[in-house]
């Protein structure tokens, strides 16, 4: 038997497997219309949005983001999706879109943006309508979230002295004052929570900050296009620490997997260039030379 005959194998037979693990992609596309049916009577979280951001080549996968999202044990006020012009009108056309008949419904809104701000555009409109006002949870657009998600984040806000909740963050490695290399930083686990580190939150697992919660020089799209294009992340962090804010990692009650990722989402991501080929390094040094000159904030310090 060749080797792509047996990988073709491997791959069928995983995916029926994963169709019976609670959180993956094949069982939440299994469940799709139990999920429509159930999540109306669902307990929501009033004074907190889900707010995310997606664009053409996402088209038949972003759905199952929203999907992973409403099969939650909790779900959010609203969940807020922002698109580029013309987005709307393309999920109408797509035969296979469930959502065209959840929008208007009270829950699920998309608005159509007057600038795409790319990967920004995940956090920047709502942040600016409804930062003073909601909590606000930024995720992505490629991924399934487990049951527990919103639950878990919700259980971790009862810790007042934090502003922001990750399930996915890193120790930030300083050495000389000078921050290191993103590749040598260290991601938090159950052994290593990094509470009395420097922390950066990774905004796959989703990131939720309180209201009023970061500082307004998140809303300076000039300056974050100038200086980091393609890593809102990187962006966010700095606008964290500048208002002292202090984020928290979030230990995830799904003992399997946090997340998983859409099959055929990854043929364009910004993690390749940003993580591997190191563009984030770049990045960094730029906001930092930034925030140091314009705010006096030196992250090294922390």
């Amino acid at each position: 038997m060749s080797f792509p005959l047996i990988r073709y194998f491997k791959n069928s037979i995983g995916s029926h497997i994963r169709q019976y693990i609670p959180g993956t992609f094949e069982n939440i596309k299994n469940r799709k219309r139990d999920i429509l049916k159930k999540y109306i009577n669902k307990e929501r979280s009033a004074g907190l949005y889900v707010s995310m951001t997606t664009f053409e080549p996402r088209l038949k996968v972003f759905e199952y983001t929203v999907l992973s999202i409403l099969a939650g044990t909790v779900l959010p006020e609203k969940i807020l999706i922002y698109v580029p012009r013309g987005f709307r009108n393309l999920v109408e056309r797509n035969d296979d879109s469930w959502l065209k008949y959840e929008l208007g419904k009270g829950l699920v809104e998309m608005i159509e943006m007057e600038v795409d701000l790319g990967c920004h555009s995940k956090y920047f409109y709502s942040f600016q309508q409804y930062g003073g006002a909601k909590d606000i949870l930024i995720c992505d657009d490629d991924v399934v979230y487990y049951e527990n998600w919103l639950k878990d984040l919700l259980h971790a806000m009862r810790h007042r002295e934090y502003d922001v909740f990750a399930f996915k963050a890193v120790q930030v490695k300083v050495v000389n004052n000078t921050i290191q290399p993103y590749d040598s930083w260290t991601h938090c686990s159950f052994r290593s929570r990094g509470e009395n580190e420097l922390l950066y939150a990774e905004g796959v697992g989703g990131v939720l900050y309180r209201k009023n919660s970061i500082n307004k020089e998140v809303l300076n799209k000039d300056k974050f296009l100038e200086l980091a294009p393609k890593a809102d992340d990187v962006w966010l962090w700095f606008c964290t620490y500048l208002n002292s804010c202090r984020i928290k990692y979030v230990v995830p009650t799904n003992t399997k997997k946090l997340l998983y990722v859409i099959p055929g989402s990854q043929d364009t991501n910004l993690w390749v260039e940003n993580t591997l080929n190191k563009r984030n390094d770049i990045f960094v040094k730029k906001c930092h030379t930034y925030f140091l000159e314009q705010y006096n904030l030196d992250l090294t310090r922390y």
